[in-house]
């Protein structure tokens, strides 16, 4: 990576271990279960140690979702870091591991006909938004949870009290055979293996549903694009806070083309 004015650039994971490992030790006292830190504080452990980062939020972000925290840290029990008001976050000791571990090439690959338009297909590129699309066209969240689904929109964002401003990756309603009416928040998350799914991301998109759609029941939902180009579909329990979720069903869909496909057509 280059260097500016001696400086490292941003993304180079031990700098951002360097960073949250100086904020959390900080903070930490024996006991503790809640250490709460500024936006600022991330600023000043970045100067302290010669550190440039463009984001400074893609340091919360890469610990959300990307990778787990410095091993100094879990030695001191399951952390997660959850947002904690304007400009601030908060270490928060879990029960469980903060990510869910799923592996999603154990589960044998449902074949679906790939119904994505061939303009369609030939844009998309492997990020969250394309998987959504793929996922959308194929009516992946129909099938995964029988019911008939409708998708509302991608990035919905609505402010939680205590919680500040929380973002959905998509958003789809949906009915089953007695017309009972369910709200299906889902994460997606691209095919890269170090993309992870957080137990404090699953239990915001949960709050943020019994808050914004009280009349409906809910199916919490998070998408995974595997390496191996299938998508893989989770389901976790109706719960909110996040040591309680627990994972109720996973598939894994493959998307083949129509030479795959053994259809015939009789013609009487």
């Amino acid at each position: 990576m280059p260097k500016r004015n001696g400086n490292r650039t941003m993304n180079q994971s031990p700098d951002y271990d360097k960073v949250i490992r100086e904020v959390f030790l900080r903070h930490y006292r024996k006991g503790a279960t809640y250490l709460k830190f500024g936006k600022d504080e991330l600023a000043e452990a970045c100067g302290k140690h010669g550190i440039t980062v463009r984001d400074i939020l893609d340091i919360i972000y890469t610990y959300r979702a990307r990778r787990v925290l410095p091993a100094r840290i879990l030695a001191t029990g399951h952390w997660a870091i959850e947002p904690a008001g304007r400009g601030a976050y908060a270490f928060r000791l879990l029960r469980n591991p903060p990510h869910f571990e799923i592996q999603f090439r154990e589960y044998a690959p449902v074949d679906i006909y790939n119904a994505i338009p061939e303009v369609v297909e030939g844009l998309l590129q492997q990020d969250e938004q394309s998987l959504l699309t793929r996922v959308l066209y194929n009516r992946l969240v129909d099938i995964f949870t029988g019911l008939t689904c409708f998708h509302i929109q991608n990035h919905y964002r609505s402010f939680v009290a205590g919680m500040g401003e929380v973002e959905l990756d998509a958003l789809y309603v949906g009915v089953d055979k007695t017309g009972a009416l369910f709200v299906l928040p889902i994460e997606a998350k691209n095919q890269a293996e170090s993309e992870m799914i957080s137990r404090i991301q699953v239990s915001r998109m949960a709050k943020l549903v019994r808050q914004d759609f009280v009349d409906l029941r809910r199916r919490i939902l998070a998408v995974k694009a595997v390496a191996d180009g299938t998508i893989g579909v989770v389901e976790f329990d109706d719960r909110e806070e996040p040591d309680d979720f627990g994972i109720v069903s996973v598939s894994r869909f493959r998307l083949i083309s129509k030479e795959c496909c053994q259809l015939t057509a009789r013609v009487s």
